[in-house]
């Protein structure tokens, strides 16, 4: 078996500074990937088994032609979505939707004002522009999630805030760990929550067949708060995981492939050596070339042990 979801960091660029941002493992110098390397690349992680796809950056709607990289890959058998800080291009997500987009997640870095200015470094036209990019994702009427990156007590009244507001908007809530700080998992997380809202009235886990299985908490209110409370390097589910020298701090809880902006395709954000370069395969060898080399990296390096 190999991974079915693959995540692209279309580009290093974006207008917020937030000190949580891994930015998948990517280095994030250069303009990114050309859109047609983005587009074969995608083709032929689908032909490999790839059948959800997330959009990210940096900031991805700062790259003017999302709508044309979604049109060209729509006909394909995959689920696609984004990640987005809200700070990008007036209008794009909107094309981006037009042109087959799924759904969009859109990043809280912080919730009031002063919240947002203390994480992201920007000010008020910035968080500005976040509340209105989310008030078009709630009037779109697609499925959405909220991420919340939890970073320490500090956060806990723009949290709790946020949390109230967001079961108004029928959204699902993610907040998710630090991590950069090893003490904050997904428990730390789940004993904020009980803190700040009191015991769910439900909890449950939802299953994803392209990705790990998560955590969901429900709250009297209609809150949906979800947890990723597995972890790769507990789970080890690759055959690359069994050795690995870093398996014991390997935290990321999301089971995916990265194509990086340098067209690097990344089976781990911790281990630079766990990637092979696509640009070069495809400068010399075309769509071809990519089957071929992503079908022979995978069957190396990230398929289930037998």
């Amino acid at each position: 078996m190999r991974p079915r979801y693959l995540r692209i960091v279309l580009t290093p660029r974006c207008t917020l500074a937030c000190g949580f941002c891994h930015m998948e493992g990517d280095p994030g110098r250069g303009s990114g990937s050309s859109r047609e390397l983005v587009v074969d690349a995608i083709l032929a992680a689908h032909q490999n088994g790839v059948r959800k796809l997330k959009f990210l950056g940096g900031e991805p709607l700062l790259r003017g032609d999302l709508p044309d990289i979604i049109r060209a890959v729509r006909h394909l058998d995959l689920d696609i979505s984004l990640i987005t800080g809200g700070v990008g291009k007036p209008g794009l997500l909107g094309a981006a939707f037009d042109a087959g987009l799924d759904r969009a997640n859109i990043s809280i870095h912080g919730w009031s004002e002063q919240a947002f200015r203390a994480r992201t470094g920007r000010g008020s036209a910035a968080w500005e522009r976040r509340n209105a990019t989310l008030a078009v994702l709630v009037e779109r009427g697609r499925e959405l999630k909220l991420n919340y990156v939890y970073t320490g007590s500090g956060d806990e009244d723009d949290l709790a805030e946020f949390l109230s507001e967001a079961s108004y908007l029928e959204a699902t809530v993610a907040v998710l760990d630090d991590l950069g700080h090893p003490d904050l998992d997904h428990a730390a997380a789940l004993n904020v929550l009980v803190a700040l809202r009191g015991m769910p009235l439900a909890r449950w886990i939802e299953e994803d067949p392209n990705s790990l299985s998560t955590l969901r908490l429900r709250w009297s209110d209609g809150l949906v708060v979800e947890l990723k409370d597995q972890q790769l390097g507990q789970a080890a589910p690759w055959s690359a995981c069994g050795a690995c020298p870093v398996r014991a701090r390997c935290r990321e809880g999301i089971h995916a492939l990265r194509l990086g902006h340098d067209g690097r395709l990344r089976a781990c954000m911790d281990r630079s050596d766990l990637s092979v370069d696509l640009s070069a395969a495809w400068t010399n060898a075309g769509r071809d070339g990519l089957d071929r080399l992503v079908g022979e990296f995978l069957d190396a390096n990230v398929r289930r042990p037998a």
